[in-house]
This record gives C-alpha cells, structure tokens and sequence, in this order.
C-alpha cells in the first residue's frame, strides 16, 4: 500500500517535508488571523489561502499516488475567500 509520507523518488524527500512544513505553517498562521481580526487582514489572510493551495498543489505532484494519497488536512481545507479556479489545486475544484 502506498504511504502519503512517501515521494515518488527518494531525491524528493527533502522537497516533501518543506511542502509540508510550509503548509502547517501557513495554515496555522492564516487560522489565527482569521481568529484576531478577518477584516483586518483579508489581503494577508489571500495570500496566504494562495501559498496553501500551491503547497497542495506541488504535493499532489511529488506524493506516490499523486492526490489520492496527499495528507487528510490539505483535503478538508479550504480557502477563506473566493479564489479563481485555476489558483486551486485539482481537488477543490472538482469538489465546486
């Protein structure tokens, strides 16, 4: 069985833990923004919807498996504000 911990060559290791850490480290920070004050920082809480979703992105292209086998968080999240359709990975799209 596939792990979603496993790239498809064992060179990309290194690439998958950053895509990973980025991405825990984005959405912490955009939760918490949310939570401070949505308004405030809307264009700040949009870049950062953009950074996760490139993440899912490039994980989805270095996992084994592809999208089926990415992490259960990146597949419940969702951006804050409405972004165009080609800014979201393959499985947010499919799911509109």
């Amino acid at each position: 069985m596939l792990d979603s911990l496993e790239p498809k060559y064992d060179s990309q290791l290194e690439t998958l833990l950053a895509i990973d850490k980025l991405f825990f480290n984005s959405l912490t920070k955009r939760d918490s923004l949310i939570k401070d004050d949505e308004k405030r920082y809307s264009e700040n809480i949009k870049t950062l919807d953009l950074q996760i979703s490139m993440c899912i992105k490039k994980r989805g292209k270095v996992t084994k498996g592809g999208f089926n086998y990415i992490l259960e968080e990146m597949w419940d999240w969702r951006p804050h504000y409405p972004m165009d359709s080609r800014l979201l990975p393959t499985i947010i799209r499919n799911l509109n």
